[in-house]
């Protein structure tokens, strides 16, 4: 016994009808998988598994068919399953069609109850139909079958197609392509609904008189090659309406993503305006600062440098009206020497306020003078090098270099427990570097202490656009070097590739 060419034909279209419904089915749970929007996620759900199980009951009848027609037998259980794959099916598809029209918070709930108020009604009815008189006694799995798909197939199927048509009318507007994909879908899920109404010959009404047998005679197709048609062109436009809900959101995530960048644009521009304005007003600060270090110095050293002075000639003058007073004489003597301390005491404190070198003849000379002075130079060594071809820069560039060497000779003096030191200045065309290094004690990085010099030497630093590169460890000294423009406003390389530069520049002879 052998299947004839027209049976092969009915396996190929189960297989191809089981195919479409199982890859829609797939796409729908990868869709749910991916999608980024709950609500859509769990409303895809349902329609993944209508798809994947209504494909394995579909296969499952490929087994079937060969042993009806072959009259092999087929056992019971496995007809049994099919028809659960079948019945679930439907149900889920019902549940997507109650799903889709609920709110959000209670859709989930809702397509359940629904589902199971339906199968509740398609056991109920199977039971009355056995109970209802017959003259014989009728197929309970062909009527389970029938009750399957008018209970549950058609409207399930219809209701899928008013949630396909709903959801096709909300994206009209913004995406018409995924509406039409919607709009085609909803007409595939409702012929597939009406295909419902033409179940295989059974003992309930109205299976006896429509039934998939009356649509051969009047078409002459089988009604199974018409499910197949739509159950491939739902497939087909589902997925297209996957396709473009998955462009939609990659080009709302590109839109998101391009919003995020000008929004950390815009937010780093207004930090860069805020670093502009600090440093403006730090320049102003600075400046201000110096302009009345120097007017304090000036004043020290025009008015009360000058008393002292008158004073002390008045002491000199007054020794020769009493010469012959040895205790006058003595007293006038240690008020001289108090005079000519608070004159030294004075004149330091003039030159830190403002050293009269930096503004009369430059960075170097200013430089020089300070380690040469007897605060430093009595309890450190300082080694002083000028090289490159020392030249005068903008007063604020010469500022800020003399205020770093001056705080970093004194936490050297202060912190570094040595009495060595080493002071170079290197002008380049474009830039200037200064060292500051001691073999000293050193310390942490991290770990500054509670003054505020390394803090002062890099707000200075910053305020030129200069570079600053601290190289210290605890035991191993510290170097401190500086890197700034001849002209404010330049920037400078990065601070890596002067490092080689300077350590390669021989010192002068």
């Amino acid at each position: 016994m052998y299947l004839t060419f027209v049976q092969l034909n009915y396996l190929l279209m189960f297989f191809v009808y089981g195919l479409a419904f199982f890859s829609m089915g797939l796409a729908m749970a990868l869709e749910a998988g991916r999608s980024p929007d709950v609500e859509e996620a769990t409303l895809l759900k349902p329609l993944a598994m209508f798809g994947i199980l209504n494909a394995v009951s579909q296969w499952m009848e490929i087994v079937i068919l060969p042993g009806i027609w072959l009259e092999i037998p087929v056992p019971k259980p496995f007809l049994l399953t099919k028809l659960f794959f079948l019945t679930m099916s439907f149900a889920s598809l019902t549940a997507f069609g109650v799903q889709a029209y609920r709110p959000a918070r209670r859709q989930v709930a809702a397509s359940v109850y629904a589902s199971l108020g339906f199968l509740l009604v398609y056991f109920i009815a199977i039971g009355i139909n056995h109970i209802i008189p017959w003259n014989s006694t009728p197929n309970c799995l062909r009527c389970a079958d029938a009750l399957a798909r008018y209970l549950l197939a058609l409207p399930g199927a219809m209701l899928a197609a008013l949630a396909l048509k709903n959801h096709a009318l909300k994206n009209k507007e913004t995406n018409p392509d995924l509406a039409g994909a919607y709009r085609l879908a909803s007409w595939g899920f409702a012929l597939f609904g009406l295909t419902q109404i033409f179940p295989a010959r059974a003992e309930i009404y109205p299976a006896p008189f429509i039934n998939a047998e009356l649509f051969r005679e009047i078409t002459g197709i089988p009604i199974q090659l018409v499910s197949t048609f739509l159950a491939l062109f739902t497939m087909g436009n589902l997925i297209h309406a996957s396709h473009i809900a998955e462009k939609g959101r990659r080009q709302e995530l590109y839109k998101a993503q391009e919003g995020k960048l000008a929004a950390l644009e815009q937010v780093q521009n207004e930090l860069l305006k805020r670093r502009e304005l600090r440093k403006d007003l730090f320049r102003h600060i600075v400046l201000a600062q110096e302009e009345e270090r120097g007017r304090i110095s000036r004043e020290l050293h025009d008015d009360t440098a000058q008393i002292l002075t008158a004073a002390s000639l008045n002491m000199a003058a007054l020794k020769t009206v009493i010469a012959d007073n040895p205790k006058a004489m003595g007293l006038l003597e240690r008020s001289q020497g108090l005079c000519q301390e608070m004159s030294q005491a004075l004149y330091r404190m003039v030159h830190d306020l403002r050293p009269a070198q930096l503004d009369d003849f430059g960075l170097v000379p200013a430089l020089r003078h300070l380690t040469e002075e007897k605060w430093f130079s009595r309890k450190v060594a300082i080694t002083f090098e000028a090289s490159g071809g020392p030249r005068r820069v903008d007063p604020v560039i010469e500022t800020v270099l003399f205020r770093v060497a001056q705080e970093a000779l004194t936490n050297i003096l202060r912190h570094a427990h040595t009495d060595t030191a080493r002071l170079r200045i290197l002008f380049e065309k474009e830039q200037i570097i200064l060292t500051v290094a001691d073999q000293g004690a050193g310390f942490i990085p991290a770990l500054k202490g509670p003054g505020f010099g390394l803090a002062g030497i890099t707000e200075r630093v910053e305020l030129i656009n200069g570079r600053l590169d601290i190289d210290t460890a605890p035991g191993k000294g510290t170097t401190i070097t500086v890197i700034v423009p001849t002209r404010l406003g330049q920037i400078i390389p990065p601070i890596a590739s002067q490092e080689t530069e300077t350590d390669s520049t021989p010192p002068p002879a």
